[in-house]
């Protein structure tokens, strides 16, 4: 499975592509064209969606808040506002 790399970011559509419900660190990496340490801050910042337990020591992000994220990297926020 090809995914572009982050500079293309709108150019990739991961509701249309065929694959697995949750992807892993390689593929995110892979996807996002990020370095791990920078996935984790921008975690901690609120500007990528965290990762999902899915049992034991794996963890995965779901299609869907990936999708969100490269929809718009600059404006995502995993930070819920008061109101």
């Amino acid at each position: 499975m090809q995914f572009e790399a982050y500079a293309n970011h709108r150019h990739v559509d991961l509701s249309s592509a065929t694959g697995p419900a949750f992807f892993r660190m390689a593929d995110v990496i892979r996807i996002t064209a990020l370095s791990r340490a920078t996935l984790y801050r921008r975690i901690a910042e609120g500007k990528f969606p965290p990762p999902v337990h899915l049992g034991g020591r794996a963890c995965g992000w779901p299609r869907g808040a990936l999708q969100r994220w490269i929809d718009d990297p600059e404006g995502y926020s995993n930070i819920s506002r008061p109101g």
